[in-house]
């Protein structure tokens, strides 16, 4: 199974049409700014799940601010970032969880981080900055993940 992982699009539609196509995901993650733009997404690939949660520049957002879901056999925990005054209060509500994959945006700063049973990952930005980026996990079966960053 893929995931397309993406956040911070902030309007940009065609970037993140573009990351769809190019990447043929099984998945569609958005990780706020703008749930509008998720919707857009939601519209454009009806045949894709799509897991949303909104982001600091959603105003009366519909999403939740966090979500946890399953990818295949992967607990998956998603949030915008916001929430989290630094990088390990992130980590921690990640691993109370009982995610093997966190999912967070809102730095505009790509990262994956490998930790034991718990991969964090930040897409970037798809839709401002001057590397537009999104993510891309792939998960077998057996639940082994391979994540990566990739460039528009």
């Amino acid at each position: 199974m893929r995931l397309l992982i993406l956040s911070d699009s902030h309007g940009a539609l065609e970037n993140m049409f573009t990351a769809v196509e190019r990447m043929k995901p099984d998945m569609l993650v958005h990780l706020g700014d703008t749930s509008r733009d998720a919707e857009a997404l939601a519209a454009r690939f009806p045949e894709l799940p799509l897991h949303a949660v909104c982001g600091n520049c959603d105003i009366r957002p519909t999403r939740p601010e966090t979500l946890c879901f399953l990818a295949g056999p992967v607990k998956v925990f998603a949030t915008h970032g916001h929430l989290y005054r630094d990088h390990e209060s992130f980590l921690n509500a990640a691993s109370l969880s009982g995610a093997s994959l966190a999912l967070c945006g809102h730095t505009h700063e790509a990262r994956i981080d490998y930790f034991p049973g718990l991969t964090a990952l930040n897409p970037g930005s798809i839709g401002r900055g001057p590397r537009r980026s999104f993510a891309i996990a792939d998960i077998g079966e057996d639940g082994e993940l391979s994540c990566r960053v990739m460039s528009l």
